[in-house]
């Protein structure tokens, strides 16, 4: 499966912030989500907040679309109100995944 970069407008329709999604994750994400997220096949994956406050922001690379739909059925994980996925093809870059 390609990488995944899903895109969230701030403030959302209910009014949080990009700094409000990014927070959100600080304590949501435990190490038992990291465990079961590499084991379904999860190789990349980080979030950012714009610094102008205007998006939400995360990166994920998946071995596999099966594995990352059972991961987030698992943990309950809906987008953001107004997220956007968006699938990136190629692969160019100056260091590659280990």
């Amino acid at each position: 499966m390609p990488w995944m970069l899903f895109v969230a407008p701030t403030p959302t329709p209910d009014g949080r912030s990009a700094e409000d999604l990014y927070e959100k994750r600080l304590t949501w994400i435990t190490d038992e989500m990291r465990a079961d997220a590499r084991a379904r096949g999860c190789r990349f994956h980080r979030a950012w907040h714009a610094k102008d406050g205007s998006a939400f922001y995360a990166l994920a690379f998946w071995e596999s679309r099966e594995g990352a739909s059972a991961f987030f059925e698992k943990w309950r994980i809906e987008a953001e109100p107004g997220e956007q996925s968006i699938l990136l093809e190629g692969d160019v870059g100056l260091v590659p995944l280990p």
